[in-house]
């Protein structure tokens, strides 16, 4: 283990720190920078070991707790450190493959399984907000009124017309429609930036040559078979399920959507290999994220669910390996 290493580390754990400190300020860019703050952890454990990675978490929490109270620390910790340090603690995992006779020779750990842990930290860590907010569920729709009463009270024209029983009906029933979606669509958020930022991370970290397994081919990436029972039974929770039950499958099942919309586009990269004209559509495809922000999601998560029973990549094997 290596001293600078963990010099190293200390000081990724700092600036994550600063980072969620930054909140605080409630300046514009306060909260764009309090969402990379897991970035510099994930940094230090891909290009500078794991320890280097538990040195920049403890340092974080530590910082946090100082500059804000324990409780912070602690939040700092279960919610940023500790999840980044274990998803880059997976990504170096390796093990020899089968007759390989030398450690040139191994298997890494797969980029599908990374995605699906991406997917059950940002489900459970969204879990255990809505468990914040409230015991119940309706302590936690309470929780949407009071934060709308606050709001009405810094801006009195939010209800402007209504008066009495008419606005507390108002307030209601959107504190109602924000139990049923703000969790789910925080936690899809979350898995996207955590997929995000590990990439951001790892291209990074490879810039600096010290990437310890090779760059993967990305457009390969398929999540385990599991990821379809465990969708499935989200499904069935949010049809039947009633109140934090259904609230739970929601969760669970946003998260599973945006891992099955990155891996119908890992199908698309792969099976327009072969086409000459392969960039002007995938730059058409992405721009209808921006056009249609959120329903190009479900397109893409049906072509990542297909995938699983007629795997559509093993049908361009045969296309050029170009990475992307």
């Amino acid at each position: 283990m290596k001293l600078v290493n963990l010099a190293f580390g200390a000081g990724c754990g700092a600036v994550s720190a600063l980072l969620f400190a930054v909140i605080s300020t409630a300046s514009p860019l306060a909260f764009p920078l309090y969402l990379i703050a897991p970035l510099p952890i994930l940094i230090a454990t891909l290009g500078f070991t794991q320890q280097a990675g538990l040195a920049a978490t403890f340092i974080a929490s530590i910082a946090t707790a100082l500059i804000f109270s324990p409780l912070a620390g602690l939040i700092h910790a279960v919610s940023i450190s500790l999840p980044s340090w274990f998803i880059g603690y997976l990504a170096l995992l390796a093990r020899p493959t089968e007759g390989a006779d030398n450690d040139n020779h191994v298997e890494w750990y797969p980029l599908g399984r990374l995605l699906l842990w991406n997917i059950a930290l940002s489900a459970a860590l969204t879990i255990a907000g809505v468990w914040m907010l409230g015991s119940d569920y309706a302590s936690f729709v309470e929780a949407f009124e009071k934060l709308l009463n606050e709001l009405v009270i810094f801006e009195p024209t939010m209800f402007a017309g209504l008066v009495g029983a008419d606005t507390a009906s108002s307030i209601s029933t959107i504190a109602n429609i924000l139990a049923l979606i703000a969790a789910p669509i925080s936690a899809a958020i979350s898995t996207a930036i955590a997929v995000l930022l590990l990439y951001l991370a790892a291209r990074i970290v490879k810039a600096s040559d010290r990437l310890p397994r090779p760059w993967p081919d990305i457009a390969a990436t398929a999540m385990p078979k599991v990821a379809l029972p465990i969708f499935f039974v989200c499904l069935i929770l949010v049809v039947f399920g009633t109140d934090f039950i259904g609230l739970f499958g929601r969760i669970g099942l946003a998260s599973l959507l945006v891992g099955f919309c990155l891996q119908g586009l890992a199908v698309l990269h792969r099976i327009t290999r072969p086409l000459k004209s392969r960039r002007v559509m995938l730059v058409m495809i992405y721009s209808v994220f921006i056009l249609l922000p959120g329903w190009p999601i479900l397109g893409f998560a049906a072509l990542g669910i297909a995938d699983f029973w007629f795997d559509f990549r093993s049908r361009f094997n045969k296309s050029p390996t170009t990475q992307s």
